[in-house]
């Protein structure tokens, strides 16, 4: 087949989706991205995505096809249509895993923050042996709950259309607060994060 009759062809699957034609090019093109992301997820980013996240990357990959990307593609053959769409299936899937491992990575750096935080304060297990309240105000509590809910700034930065520097410019309001309360008050904060901590996790 010549190069201009196997454009005009694409153009016109493009054009029209919804012919049996254009189907099977689909068909065909989500039966090898998941060939190829499933093969990159176990040999490359292992460990980093679920089956159905994977799935999810599959799916990602298909409609940037879809929606744009096959239009700019001006391959002369079915072979290099297909190393388009490895291309396109490879930058995905190392986009998110990228930005996974960020997002571990920096998960990691709270965590190791937090606990020194926590090694600022002497144990409460031998002053308070129960905590009813905490002795935060309501707002920087539920500010401090939701983020153990959300299990790092920069998940709480997403569900709150925030960015994480305004996440993390707020729990350093809010430490500063703790550190001015007197020592008891502190003792007690640290008792309710723990338990909050603990609840959160359902443990």
């Amino acid at each position: 087949m010549e190069a201009a009759e196997f454009q005009r062809q694409l153009r016109d699957l493009l054009a029209n989706r919804h012919t049996a034609e254009a189907r099977a090019l689909y068909l065909t093109l989500l039966q090898y991205i998941d060939r190829r992301v499933s093969h990159l997820v176990r040999r490359q980013a292992s460990g980093i995505f679920s089956d159905s996240e994977r799935e999810e990357l599959v799916g990602e990959v298909l409609m940037q096809l879809i929606s744009g990307s096959l239009a700019t593609f001006r391959g002369e053959s079915i072979g290099e249509l297909m190393a388009f769409v490895r291309t396109v299936s490879d930058r995905t899937v190392f986009r998110h895993a990228r930005r996974r491992i960020r997002e571990r990575d920096t998960v990691r750096e709270e965590a190791d923050q937090l606990e020194s935080w926590f090694a600022e304060i002497e144990g409460p297990s031998a002053r308070v042996s129960m905590v009813e309240d905490c002795p935060l105000d309501a707002e920087d509590e539920a500010y401090l709950r939701a983020l153990l809910t959300a299990g790092s700034k920069v998940e709480l930065a997403r569900e709150r259309g925030t960015s994480r520097a305004a996440v993390t410019q707020r729990v350093q309001r809010i430490q500063r607060r703790i550190a001015k309360l007197p020592r008891q008050d502190q003792l007690a904060v640290e008792a309710w994060l723990r338990r909050a901590a603990r609840e959160t996790l359902g443990v």
